[in-house]
């Protein structure tokens, strides 16, 4: 089976979206390729009414359930509010080096600070996240070169101050993890 990225939208995710983080992570992460599921649904169990969040493990072990392929990496992507233990929000979560992660959309959005919607400007927040959190699951931690993808975002200016590649330390890490994924040149 060829390794790949899948994306699962959790709930109502707009495909524009969709289609537009499959070609931003299939550049990202060339040659793998990057296919989009269909939708789960939302864990029933997820939603914590005194916080009005979700809690990001519900998200996580339903993607494990969902997992097919050892090989493969799925990043969920939800629109609502996530939440972890310890912290009061997350942009995204993973399985260091496993084969689940997700990120949320809800604080990544333009409205949510004030601001007027702007499509590039939302697309670029979730790239960046859903890179960061596939960064993860290949055993990549938290860099700190605020300008990598892997710098932790604490609020949305980090997520806006960094890029949605990786720096080269970073990168050098990747490749090596891809790397045994990646098709022979001469076939």
């Amino acid at each position: 089976m060829e390794f790949h990225i899948v994306l699962v939208p959790i709930g109502e995710i707009e495909k524009k979206l969709l289609e537009k983080l499959q070609a931003e992570l299939g550049l990202i992460f060339y040659p793998l390729q990057v296919t989009i599921s269909e939708a789960i649904q939302i864990p029933k169990q997820a939603y914590n009414s005194e916080r009005q969040q979700y809690h990001s493990q519900a998200f996580l072990n339903a993607l494990i359930k969902r997992v097919n392929a050892k090989s493969s990496k799925f990043l969920g992507i939800t629109s609502l509010d996530l939440f972890t233990n310890g912290l009061n929000f997350i942009f995204g979560q993973a399985i260091i080096d496993g084969n689940v992660c997700i990120i949320s959309t809800h604080r990544l959005r333009p409205g949510f600070y004030g601001q007027p919607y702007d499509e590039k400007i939302f697309v670029e927040r979730s790239t960046k996240e859903a890179v960061h959190e596939l960064g993860h699951s290949f055993a990549l931690k938290h860099c700190s070169n605020p300008h990598c993808v892997m710098y932790f975002s604490n609020h949305i200016l980090d997520t806006d101050r960094k890029s949605k590649n990786f720096c080269e330390k970073c990168l050098s890490q990747i490749i090596k993890k891809t790397n045994p994924y990646r098709e022979p040149i001469n076939k």
